[in-house]
């Protein structure tokens, strides 16, 4: 029987509201440049660092701030969701990368977002 997993996003412990695109990268960085001969010499200095790039169609404030709270310290984020080049669900520590904020319309005053996105970069 396959695995089942959830789509749960969690940051220090606190599940977040489920954001309604959410599309993990993994990359590698890595220093290159040329030599005299005009060869590629490259040395790779780490692999598969993970980055969650997430969007919420619509946050009322509640679920706004909630999001806010839990990024607040910005770096050493526990984030916990699930991992495909793993295959399973875990928990990585990461910082909260740029965060767009797009006021929608406000109802009775109070200001409802759509389209806020915010990344999370493995550390």
């Amino acid at each position: 029987m396959a695995a089942k997993f959830n789509n749960i996003l969690k940051v220090g412990g606190v599940t977040l509201p489920d954001p309604s695109k959410m599309t993990i990268e993994d990359y590698d960085i890595s220093e290159s440049e040329r030599n005299a001969n005009g060869k590629m010499v490259s040395q790779m200095i780490r692999e598969d660092v993970h980055k969650v790039s997430c969007e919420w169609a619509m946050l009322r404030p509640g679920e706004y701030m909630a999001i806010r709270r839990a990024i607040k310290k910005k770096f050493g984020l526990s984030v916990y969701f699930f991992i495909p080049d793993q295959d399973a669900e875990g928990e990585l520590d990461m910082y909260a990368g740029d965060r767009k904020t797009p006021v929608y319309t406000y109802e009775n005053g109070v200001p409802v977002y759509k389209g806020f996105t915010l990344n999370f970069i493995e550390m």
